[in-house]
């Protein structure tokens, strides 16, 4: 009879799953998927701020109001789009801004700062103190969408993102 060395198949068919386990439970330990999660949110946050301005556009074009300044449907409004203030865009787009908690770990509040047709918005676990967030607080973090009023009826507003900083 001879003497066999090694591994059965079994044996290391055993090894392959249990350093499988170990991997799918320790991985997540060691990769942040945050930063990608904070891009993907920065960049949900433009769409859903294009698709809110084209709703009160259309709303205010039926309504023959694509005047300098207005209101549709509880919105201020400039020339038809929504106005880059809270009771604007931040309106339309339903961004719950009130309640940010500067802790928390999953990015659903805001952090925004309005001045002369421009809006800054970013993620609230990004800034220091998003109740009292200036606009430098806000592009400091290199992590935002900027919606600025659009300058007339026949253009629309632009809506910019930074994510290098996500």
């Amino acid at each position: 009879m001879r003497n066999q060395k090694g591994f059965t198949l079994i044996e290391l068919i055993i090894v392959i799953v249990v350093l499988g386990i170990l991997a799918v439970t320790a991985a997540p330990q060691f990769i942040d998927f945050s930063s990608d999660a904070r891009t993907s949110t920065v960049k949900g946050l433009k769409g859903a701020m294009q698709g809110a301005s084209q709703t009160i556009y259309a709303r205010a074009a039926i309504d023959d109001d694509l005047g300098s300044t207005g209101s549709v449907n509880s919105v201020d409004t400039v020339n038809g789009y929504p106005a880059a203030t809270e009771a604007g865009i931040v309106t339309a787009a339903n961004l719950d801004a009130t309640n940010v908690d500067p802790a928390a770990t999953v990015i659903t509040d805001w952090a925004f700062f309005a001045d002369s047709g421009t809006i800054s918005i970013a993620p609230g676990d990004q800034v220091p103190d998003p109740t009292t967030a200036v606009v430098g607080d806000i592009t400091d973090t290199n992590c935002y969408v900027e919606y600025s009023d659009a300058a007339d009826s026949d253009t629309p507003p632009v809506i910019t993102t930074e994510t290098s900083g996500c």
